[in-house]
């Protein structure tokens, strides 16, 4: 019994020692498998032309992260975007900018991707078109960002990214001022990329359309949204200090300004004051009064052109309102000089004669105001209202295209002939 016992006592070691062996050569082996698994991947991922060092079975984490971190794609990437004007909160006329939340859904085929069925994107280690935005005035005052994998999603061949960025800022907008109070404003989003026009090509999402959230808009006061959203391609060179040409995609809402809060508190007030110049008619020729009244009522169209200069920035061109209201000026200048003129004929002329040219000048003066409202208005109707009618038309084609790409479930290039 005793020497039975201790042949166990002697056997347990080894025994055990063998079963570490077996674990050891087990661990060993699915390092090596896993080992060259990535060594595969980063060749693809590297285009077959960096090295990875090795020290034995296990491999150098600081090259591998650095070989990643630096790969580039022989093909041009297209990356299809999708932009949604998620909020529109304040849009600022004195400063050119607009406050929104705005979300960005980008697409790209990875086919690096296509065996791996890999779950999680990481974009520190794969392929990204390092999106920017352009047109950003300070810092995101909110930013979230995240990537999703799709496997046989089509009609893409390979496996698609699909990155979800959403943000919240300031945005700088070149707000075109001609037709002020009149005008619609372009809202726009400019996307860009880090990556040059050779390594991507950014696009308009061939399945989804870019959108605006009209419930959500908070500066409702002041403007009417439409609901249409346009884009359009551009590049640019100047940002970045050299000769490399990065894509642009400009993603535009449409804003029309409410015209009464002008119209009730300028126009009509110097319509009324440019209106009272007549008055002083009932005054006789040769009072001096007569041309006291007109110069008060002068001085008082000058207080509302500054009125009219706080609601805009600083602009080298006139706008509509301030053609009307330097109008009013000019016209009330003319019926001065009328007055006086009407005073100087009282020293060498009779009363007759006086009263005479009063009546026709009155009269003329009188078609000249009238004439001159008349163009105006047909004027505003020309280009103003013009721009107006023309957004309700885009509304009409956007709505449309919305059902075409319900029907058919991708955009087309034909859309405009199939619409004719």
């Amino acid at each position: 019994m005793s020497k039975r016992s201790g042949a166990e006592e002697t056997n347990m070691p080894s025994q055990k020692e063998g079963y570490l062996a077996q674990v050891f050569r087990q661990l060993v082996h699915t390092l090596e498998r896993n080992n060259v698994v990535m060594e595969q991947v980063l060749e693809q991922l590297g285009q077959g032309g960096r090295k990875v060092q090795k020290s034995g079975s296990c491999m150098s984490t600081a090259s591998s992260t650095r070989a990643l971190m630096d790969i580039r794609r022989e093909e041009r990437v297209t990356v299809e975007l999708k932009v949604a004007f998620m909020k529109i909160t304040d849009i600022d006329t004195v400063n050119q900018q607009f406050e929104a939340d705005i979300f960005i859904q980008a697409k790209w085929e990875e086919p690096l991707l296509d065996k791996t069925l890999v779950k999680e994107f990481d974009p520190t280690v794969m392929w990204t078109p390092k999106l920017l935005i352009m047109n950003l005035d300070g810092e995101f005052s909110f930013s979230r960002n995240t990537y999703n994998i799709h496997y046989d999603m089509h009609p893409y061949q390979h496996a698609l990214v699909v990155q979800l960025w959403r943000f919240r800022g300031f945005f700088k907008e070149n707000l075109e001022l001609e037709h002020f109070p009149v005008d619609v404003q372009d809202l726009t989003i400019s996307v860009s990329a880090e990556r040059s026009g050779d390594e991507v090509d950014l696009i308009e999402d061939q399945y989804a359309l870019s959108s605006i959230n009209t419930r959500t808009f908070l500066d409702a006061a002041e403007w009417n949204v439409y609901n249409h959203v346009e884009t359009y391609r551009d590049q640019t060179t100047i940002e970045y200090a050299s000769s490399t040409v990065h894509p642009i995609l400009h993603v535009q809402c449409r804003v029309a300004r409410k015209v009464g809060y002008f119209v009730w508190n300028i126009i009509f007030i110097v319509l009324l004051i440019a209106s009272l110049t007549f008055t002083s008619f009932a005054i006789e020729p040769d009072a001096a009064d007569r041309l006291a009244v007109t110069i008060t009522l002068f001085l008082t169209a000058v207080a509302f052109k500054f009125v009219v200069k706080q609601s805009l920035p600083t602009i080298s061109y006139l706008t509509n309102l301030d053609i009307y209201v330097l109008s009013a000026q000019m016209f009330l200048t003319l019926h001065a000089a009328q007055n006086a003129c009407i005073k100087a004929l009282t020293r060498f002329s009779t009363a007759d004669q006086v009263t005479m040219y009063d009546s026709y000048s009155m009269i003329s003066l009188g078609v000249i105001f009238l004439m001159f409202h008349i163009i105006f208005g047909v004027y505003l109707y020309l280009t103003a209202t013009k721009r107006r009618r023309h957004m309700k038309e885009k509304d009409v084609f956007y709505k449309e295209k919305r059902l075409f790409l319900e029907k058919y479930g991708a955009l087309n290039t034909n859309v405009n002939t199939m619409k004719k």
